[in-house]
């Protein structure tokens, strides 16, 4: 027998990571449908000022658009989350976004953009470590 003490009714924080956490599988397993868990993510996070949910959401969201062909989306969703890395001071996460922001522009067919962005995320001394925990990035080479 269930009382209501008993039901746990998730916190907008718990709500929140469970959204990235499904975004994130959903990347790797449905890149086409992370953008969903990724959007409600991106609209919580700006509600609880949580700008770390925030940035992981428009990355998670960006990565998506790019699988989808939207080189534009992507581009601007990548520029939105490198601001906020660049505010949290977290370089992974500046590298990750000017990594994607490369490959977007790579796909856009402006060669001359993604080997210039390339260039900015490989200034990044621990870029070599970057990459190899960069997940997503393998995920998106293999699609």
């Amino acid at each position: 027998m269930s009382t209501l003490t008993d039901i746990h009714h998730p916190t907008v924080r718990e709500s929140l990571q469970q959204l990235l956490r499904d975004a994130w599988i959903m990347l790797e397993l449905q890149p086409l449908e992370a953008a969903i868990p990724a959007r409600r993510a991106e609209h919580l996070a700006r509600r609880k000022g949580d700008n770390r949910a925030w940035t992981q959401s428009l990355f998670i969201w960006g990565v998506s658009s790019l699988y989808a062909g939207d080189t534009h989306e992507a581009i601007a969703l990548f520029s939105r989350a490198l601001a906020v890395y660049r505010f949290l001071d977290d370089e992974q996460g500046q590298w990750s976004c000017l990594k994607a922001i490369a490959l977007a522009w790579g796909y856009a067919g402006d060669a001359a953009q993604a080997l210039e962005t390339h260039s900015h995320a490989n200034a990044f001394k621990r870029h070599a470590e970057f990459a190899a925990k960069a997940r997503w990035l393998h995920w998106f080479a293999a699609h």
